[in-house]
């Protein structure tokens, strides 16, 4: 099947969108699919854009550019023009936004973590925006979702907006987890000998995430501190995480700051930092998906995550870890991992299970394989 894949961002840039709009492209491959790249796409800024940012700030009101009416236009006008010549079966994007001025008779199909409705008022920019660009993003949204043959979401959260805010078709709106960004070749027993070398008198935890308030490091901080007050002794590694100035890290705190994956040596302390931990600790205010989740599961790295967003996709309680309610205190996240040490056997249980969701779920080969299988049947209703 030939697919034009469209992307605002350089979709060979391991950076773009977290690896994701890379990833995507990469894991229809396998199984059929002839990609051709229509990103990067230009934002086309209109002159008064700048002005306009401007008076409403004075306001207390944001503008959100991905949804400004010269940018939106602009994108489908490009992929108008590439296209013209181009014979595919259909065209996949990654953000719905990207097409919602855009025309054609191909079959289109949105893999996206999240809508309009369900980001506004979540992540920061998507809070205190003015009336015209709430108004405009619900528009773009139902339009581009109205028009779609298949909608896929990497979580429930999403797909439960889509559905009740918009009126999207329950029938072509899918949930297909995303997969881990990194190369895992790993079998149960190399990932048992992993489990095996984690110390049983001791916990590691581990805190990925660059942006320390949304992620929730004051939490993973308070969880540590808890631990170690009540005689477990715990270290907590930061990785490319930045906690505010005023902040004084305690001596069970390790920070390594930003770990380039791409370098060898990189990837490589990168891969032993999770291996070595017992948990992930990522107790986020607000999170779309998370694709560390599905990287700590292959590792056999269960997660502790808040209930927010789509983590409940990515984090399944007792399959790869637990998730706690967003108004959780540091001290039941701090008993759930003090049970698991005291029955350690439990723990072990968890990790391997954690393995198993990688394998069977929060991986690109499963994923790439579903969202195949469920395009094709979108492109054969088409024909019909």
């Amino acid at each position: 099947m030939k697919i034009a894949y469209v992307t605002a961002d350089d979709p060979h840039n391991l950076k773009s969108w977290s690896g994701l709009s890379h990833h995507i492209a990469e894991s229809l491959k396998p199984h059929g699919a002839e990609i051709h790249y229509l990103g990067p796409l230009k934002s086309v800024v209109s002159p008064t854009m700048e002005l306009r940012r401007r008076f409403w700030k004075l306001l207390g009101r944001n503008l959100l550019e991905d949804r400004e009416p010269s940018i939106v236009k602009g994108w489908g006008r490009q992929v108008a023009e590439k296209l013209r010549g181009l014979r595919v079966d259909a065209i996949v994007a990654t953000h719905t936004e990207l097409l919602a001025e855009f025309e054609s008779d191909l079959p289109i199909a949105y893999w996206s973590d999240s809508n309009f409705g369900c980001m506004l008022g979540a992540y920061p920019y998507f809070q205190a925006l003015n009336p015209f660009v709430i108004r405009r993003g619900h528009a773009y949204e139902r339009r581009a979702l109205k028009r779609a043959d298949l909608v896929i979401y990497a979580c429930d959260w999403a797909r439960d907006a889509a559905i009740q805010l918009y009126g999207a078709d329950p029938a072509k709106v899918k949930v297909i987890p995303f997969g881990a960004n990194i190369r895992c070749d790993r079998t149960s027993a190399d990932v048992d000998q992993l489990i095996a070398a984690r110390p049983k008198d001791r916990c590691n935890l581990l805190f990925l995430g660059k942006v320390w308030s949304r992620k929730g490091g004051d939490i993973a901080l308070a969880v540590a501190k808890e631990l170690n007050q009540s005689g477990l002794p715990t270290t907590l590694t930061l990785i490319g995480s930045e906690p505010p100035k005023e902040i004084v890290l305690p001596s069970f705190v390790r920070k390594t700051g930003f770990i380039n994956k791409s370098d060898p040596a990189g990837l490589k302390q990168f891969n032993y930092l999770i291996a070595e931990s017992h948990f992930l600790i990522l107790p986020s205010r607000a999170e779309a998906f998370g694709i560390v989740f599905c990287e700590a599961a292959s590792f056999g790295v269960p997660s502790l995550a808040t209930r927010v967003g789509g983590i409940p996709t990515a984090v399944r309680d007792g399959a790869n870890g637990r998730t706690f309610p967003l108004a959780a205190p540091p001290s039941e996240y701090a008993a759930f991992v003090r049970e698991l040490f005291g029955n350690y056997a439990a723990y072990e249980a968890l990790a391997r299970s954690a393995f198993r969701e990688f394998e069977t779920r929060l991986n690109w080969g499963v994923s790439g394989s579903e969202a195949m299988r469920s395009l094709r049947a979108a492109v054969e209703r088409r024909r019909r």
